[in-house]
C-alpha cells in the first residue's frame, strides 16, 4: 500500500508447453472428417452423421480441455508461488544465518581478544609472584646466612673465651715441664740465686 492507494500484482500465467500441440490435435481429429479423401467426395460433401460426430467430440473435447486447462494453469501458478515463496524464505534465511555468523564471528574474535588479555594479565601476574618469591626467597636466605655468620661469631667468641684460659694453662704446664719448676707466680718467694 503506498500512498493510500491498494497495489494489486498481476501476474501473467504462462502456458504450458503442451496446450499448443495437444490443441493442434483435437483440432485436426474434430476436423478431418471434413477433409474429403477424394475430389469426388469434396463435391459430395461429408454425410451428416460424421459432421454431428465430429461436433459432439469437438465439444466434448473443448469441455474437457476448458475444465483441465485453467485447473492445470491455477495448480501449476500456486506451485510457482509456493516455490517463489520457498526461495524467498531461503533467501532471508540465508542473509539471517550470514548476520549470525558476522555476530557470532564479532563475538569470537572479542572473546579471543578478552583471553588473549586474560592470559597476558596472568602471566604477568605469575612473573610478579615469582619475582615476590625470588625476592622473598633472597631475604630469607641472606636473613638466614647473617644469623648463622652470628652464631659462628658467637660460637668463636665463646670458644675464644673458653679456651683462653685452657690455652694459659696448657702453657704454664708444658713451660713447667720444659722448665722443671713451676713459673715464678706459684713458685713460693725464696732465695734466688744469682
Amino acid at each position: 500500500m503506498e500512498d493510500g492507494r491498494v497495489v494489486r500484482d498481476r501476474r501473467m500465467v504462462a502456458q504450458p508447453q503442451w496446450l499448443v500441440p495437444i490443441g493442434g490435435a483435437i483440432l485436426f481429429v474434430s476436423v478431418y472428417p471434413f477433409v474429403p479423401a477424394t475430389i469426388h467426395q469434396f463435391l459430395l460433401g461429408p454425410s451428416l452423421s460424421e459432421m454431428i460426430l465430429s461436433l459432439v467430440l469437438f465439444l466434448a473435447v473443448f469441455a474437457v480441455f476448458s475444465w483441465i486447462v485453467p485447473r492445470a494453469l491455477h495448480v501449476t501458478a500456486e506451485r510457482r508461488g509456493i516455490v517463489e515463496g520457498g526461495l524467498e524464505n531461503a533467501e532471508e534465511a540465508n542473509s539471517e544465518a550470514r548476520r549470525l555468523l558476522e555476530e557470532h564471528g564479532v563475538s569470537i574474535s572479542g572473546a579471543q581478544v578478552e583471553a588473549a588479555r586474560i592470559r597476558e594479565e596472568a602471566r604477568e601476574h605469575g612473573a610478579r609472584i615469582i619475582s615476590e618469591a625470588r625476592e622473598q626467597a633472597l631475604v630469607d636466605a641472606r636473613r638466614v646466612v647473617e644469623d648463622a655468620a652470628d652464631a659462628i661469631q658467637e660460637s668463636r667468641t665463646n670458644s675464644l673465651t673458653e679456651l683462653h684460659p685452657q690455652v694459659a694453662e696448657l702453657a704454664i704446664k708444658l713451660s713447667e715441664r720444659i722448665i722443671g719448676e713451676p713459673p715464678y707466680e706459684l713458685s713460693p718467694p725464696g732465695p734466688r740465686l744469682p
